[in-house]
């Protein structure tokens, strides 16, 4: 790993662009014939027919639903839940896998792919979207719910292959399908899964294009250094990151609530708008009134203020009231707004305190409060005395509550995690705690050599062991008293 950005120019760059990651081989089923024939002279007659044996595997991948989120999913932006000036950003997907966008596609045939790890300027479609509702359409045709359900594999089929399948008249993936082989080796009709119900209407006017698709989603290449420790990203070691992203095409709208859902658009190409301001594909014929079920592999929601969310926005807008005047409102600290009856509650929270889930050292899990760094009073007693071993010996319990308050547990934790993090400080601290440790035991040697051998060394001096600069063993010093006892020719026999 090289310590200067200067031994890896890629460092030197602060964000790498890279259109697409083919994999070797796309998700699926694959056969691979191997034949051999012998060529031969026409003076030797011999059995010219071809050796053929056929082989055939599958390249498994995550089709309908994520099996393991922690292992490709890195996060999704705007954060659930999270309330900000989004009106102008795209929200999108980020992966760890970087092949992932590309490991299916939703042309109705398989596409012509360029050769993995060539450069190539061609563009290939994604098989994932992120599909934005919002208010508005949870009303324009009747009551609607777009919050994903949970289903199983089995419900993407007509019910005349599974009987047990509530997609009724309304079209999914297997739409053409003959029977349920149509799933990938592992699957079953009975695992779970979560879908959406989209009117086949709304689905057109908010659908990306094939030609979308190929523009909403790309590789990243960013510098992990000087970064923020990330599990199972920047905690390898690796000086250079690599991410795939996936975008929505649609702008979320201000003051209203927005669905996002991750889908899986795999070979619904017959479905797709053809054109780019929406409207049933060219030569269509499926029923309009019916919907289409298509499989979540993620949903969240979030919210558009038209407000700045930086930091410095939201201090100053503490110092507006809210009828927009400009006079100083009466607490402006940072703070979870309360509207309930609990006054000790109600106070803590304005302090800047807020309740968070802990889980403790015995397995055990609460809830406990955290309070930041930075507070408008003063406090003139901390509660704890120094020095600290622990963070248990920080933790407050709080009796008006019945809660812990470890702020200042947290805030030791992380002093100790940016200490040990600088390593010429760690390397002194270890060197440090090794020699007081040496010292300890040498000097208990010595006590213990003293009471043994008091007939020899002298009871009244200093330990020899911690005289001086220069330190001895114990048993060099009880050596050096020995010999000095011994008579002259004794030493020199010995010598």
């Amino acid at each position: 790993m090289a310590n200067s950005s200067q031994e890896n120019p890629l460092l030197n760059e602060l964000v790498t662009f890279i259109q697409h990651d083919v994999p070797g081989l796309p998700a699926g089923e694959f056969k691979l014939t191997v034949s051999q024939r012998l060529d031969t002279n026409d003076e030797v007659r011999i059995n010219d027919e071809p050796l053929i044996n056929e082989y055939t595997f599958a390249v498994l991948g995550d089709r309908f639903r994520l099996k393991n989120p922690a292992e490709v999913l890195y996060t999704v932006f705007p954060e659930d839940n999270g309330r900000g000036k989004y009106s102008t950003v795209l929200p999108h997907v980020v992966f760890t896998k970087s092949t992932f966008p590309w490991s299916r596609y939703p042309t109705s045939t398989e596409p012509e792919m360029p050769p993995a790890g060539t450069a190539t300027e061609a563009n290939v479609p994604t098989w994932l979207s992120v599909l934005l509702f919002d208010e508005d359409d949870l009303t324009a045709d009747g009551p609607l719910s777009l919050d994903p359900v949970m289903a199983r594999i089995g419900d993407l089929f007509p019910k005349r292959f599974n009987e047990d399948s509530t997609l009724c008249d309304n079209y999914s993936y297997f739409y053409k399908a003959t029977d349920t082989s149509g799933i990938d080796i592992g699957d079953n009709l009975s695992d779970p899964i979560q879908i959406v119900d989209i009117p086949l209407e709304l689905f057109w006017k908010i659908a990306p294009t094939i030609e979308d698709l190929k523009l909403l989603a790309h590789v990243r290449k960013v510098s992990l250094v000087n970064k923020p420790t990330m599990a199972g990203v920047s905690d390898r070691g690796e000086p250079v990151g690599t991410f795939s992203i996936v975008f929505g095409n649609r702008l979320p709208q201000t003051e209203k609530k927005t669905f996002a859902c991750l889908v899986s658009l795999e070979e619904l190409q017959a479905f797709l708008p053809t054109d780019e301001d929406g409207g049933p594909p060219a030569g269509s014929d499926f029923v309009s009134s019916r919907f289409i079920r298509l499989a979540v592999l993620q949903s969240w929601t979030f919210y558009s203020t038209g407000q700045s969310a930086t930091f410095v926005d939201q201090l100053l807008r503490l110092n507006d009231r809210p009828d927009g005047s400009k006079t100083d409102a009466d607490n402006t600290n940072l703070r979870i707004i309360y509207t309930g009856a609990n006054k000790i509650a109600g106070n803590a929270l304005s302090m800047g305190y807020i309740p968070l889930n802990n889980s403790l050292r015995t397995g055990g899990k609460t809830v406990s409060w955290y309070r930041g760094p930075l507070i408008p009073y003063l406090i003139s007693e901390l509660g704890i005395r120094f020095p600290i071993d622990s963070p248990d010996q920080a933790t407050v319990f709080d009796p008006t509550t019945g809660m812990f308050d470890d702020s200042l547990a947290a805030a030791w934790t992380i002093g100790r995690m940016v200490a040990l993090q600088d390593t010429s400080f760690s390397t002194a601290l270890y060197q440090w705690k090794k020699g007081l440790t040496q010292q300890v035991i040498n000097y208990i040697e010595e006590q213990i050599l003293q009471e043994q051998f008091s007939f020899i060394l002298d009871a009244g001096e200093e330990p020899f062991a911690l005289r001086g600069a220069a330190r001895v063993s114990p048993i060099d010093a009880l050596l050096h008293k020995m010999m000095q006892t011994l008579p002259a020719n004794s030493k020199r026999r010995s010598e």
